[in-house]
């Protein structure tokens, strides 16, 4: 069990469990994240998607700021890279954790 959520002692969050509140916010962050950015087709929509959840089960939980994140590191090279192998079907694991 990962204690990610140690970092953040102002959350009351526990990143294993989920509630519809938390689900609400996630699907609401990543609304926000195609209004800022247009997706050009469903595989970047996963992206933003992968990279909402990811962020907020660190225990990041504004939508908002999700949003920000998402279109932010969705266009940087690492993620264009990441898409590029996963298109050209390469398997490869992306840890974002020395990124925060």
């Amino acid at each position: 069990m990962s204690d990610d959520w140690t970092f953040f002692p102002h959350v009351t969050f526990f990143p294993h469990v989920m509630t519809m509140h938390d689900l609400q916010a996630m699907r609401e962050a990543v609304r926000l994240a195609e209004g800022i950015r247009p997706r050009a087709d469903p595989a970047e929509t996963e992206l933003l998607a992968w990279i909402v959840f990811r962020y907020y089960r660190r225990g990041l939980t504004d939508p908002e700021r999700l949003a920000s994140v998402a279109v932010f590191l969705s266009s940087s090279r690492v993620m264009k890279r990441q898409r590029a192998h996963t298109e050209a079907g390469v398997v490869m694991h992306l840890d974002l954790r020395s990124h925060t």
